[in-house]
């Protein structure tokens, strides 16, 4: 799908007066995750940052609140999310552990 008619078809279903979906929730993360690349950030190693915790936000409600969602998959949704920010923030100089 074309990035602007994703955009256009998002703007649509956000200014409905309906609950945002979890569909409509992931594809808000997309956008505004592609929508980094046209910020200056004054920290280049935050970009990322967001970036992936976006990624991370909308596939975990995907995974946990769709219509079709089962509590079988928050096991592997937990830990892909805990491995995806370990990932940001091994670039950052840090890790994410078990408290």
């Amino acid at each position: 799908m074309d990035p602007s008619d994703l955009r256009a078809e998002l703007a649509e279903r956000l200014a409905n007066s309906t609950a945002i979906d979890a569909e409509t929730f992931n594809a808000a993360c997309f956008v505004l995750s592609r929508a980094l690349a046209d910020l200056e950030f004054i920290v280049p190693e935050a970009a990322p940052l967001v970036r992936r915790l976006l990624r991370v936000a909308g596939r975990v409600v995907i995974d946990t609140a769709a219509a079709d969602s089962s509590p079988d998959v928050w096991p592997n949704t937990r830990e892909m999310a805990l491995q995806w920010i370990d990932e940001a923030l091994k670039a950052l100089g840090y890790e994410a552990r078990p408290a």
